[in-house]
């Protein structure tokens, strides 16, 4: 079936495959968790699969009456799937399947939901249902701008933005507030600074496109993933990001987020996201001195022991 059946339908299968457009695969894991808020969840992702462990799940009834959901997140169909499926369980079972792959030999039967790419006017419609939960007020002229010029992916973080001031946001707020860019530029002056290498350059060309507010969070995203990458390789032993990311990454990118990834201790990953954290946190805090603050913490970038 496609999006709009399954939103109208009145009771949710037991088991369920969900395969497709990934923005909506995270939007719909938050609203089968919404709507399952008082069941025992479990979530399994990718290398975390378990055949045993999901069919005890499936198969354990509670002296409360509660049901249990498993959610299981993967880019490919594991061995004993089908298994899983056949179970007569009164218990649910979703798959969310991260792949750029057609599902073959789908063991759910008619039980599947396939999204495609938003259309503008989906995009408009999520802006709008994000923008009332924020008690947001946004002009129709500014929601088509961010439909537009703003990935569905990044379009919740820009909105909570946006809400922090009281006034009707228009379009010219937009403009000033959101800024269009290239997620590559991004990731290299991150890259050049957590190498120790000399950013200057790359800062200054940065900075001649977007707004400087808009730096210090990606770098603070981007450690983050890299310390995530770095616990995932702990724990599993792997040397590769596909498992964990459920696709492939261009060979040059992972060989370089792999490196960095394991490049630093746990301690380090602590005194850099606190830090920079706080100096977040200062910026969003100040009317005046953001600007200053943000210089704060490029010194503090580059005077980091660890680098």
């Amino acid at each position: 079936m496609y999006k709009k059946e399954f939103d109208n339908l009145e009771q949710v299968p037991n088991n369920l495959l969900l395969y497709g457009n990934s923005f909506y695969l995270k939007e719909y894991e938050k609203k089968l968790l919404e709507r399952f808020k008082n069941a025992n969840v479990v979530k399994i992702y990718f290398d975390e699969y378990d055949f045993e462990e999901i069919k005890s799940y499936l198969l354990e009834s509670s002296l409360f009456g509660d049901v249990n959901v498993v959610v299981l997140k993967h880019n490919k169909f594991p061995s004993n799937l089908d298994k899983l499926v056949k179970l007569n369980s009164s218990n649910y079972f979703f798959f969310f399947y991260y792949s750029n792959k057609i599902p073959q030999n789908n063991p759910f039967g008619k039980n599947f939901v396939r999204f495609f790419e938003p259309t503008l006017k989906d995009v408009v419609l999520y802006i709008e249902k994000m923008a009332e939960k924020l008690d947001l007020h946004i002009t129709h002229e500014a929601k088509l701008f961010l439909a537009k010029s703003v990935s569905p992916e990044f379009l919740e973080e820009e909105l909570k933005k946006l809400s922090i001031y009281s006034k009707e946001i228009v379009l010219e707020d937009v403009k000033k507030l959101v800024f269009v860019y290239k997620e590559e530029s991004f990731e290299d002056l991150a890259v050049s600074i957590l190498k120790g290498e000399e950013f200057k350059d790359k800062l200054k060309n940065l900075l001649e496109i977007v707004d400087f507010r808009r730096i210090l969070p990606f770098v603070i995203k981007y450690v983050r993933e890299l310390y995530e990458y770095n616990l995932y390789f702990k724990k599993t032993g792997n040397s590769s990001l596909e498992g964990y990311l459920g696709y492939k990454l261009p060979p040059q990118i992972e060989k370089q987020r792999i490196e960095l990834s394991l490049k630093f201790r746990e301690k380090d990953y602590f005194e850099l996201l606190k830090n920079l954290l706080h100096f977040e946190l200062k910026m969003r805090n100040s009317d005046k001195e953001k600007q200053a603050i943000f210089y704060e913490a490029i010194a503090f970038l580059k005077n980091f022991s660890s680098f």
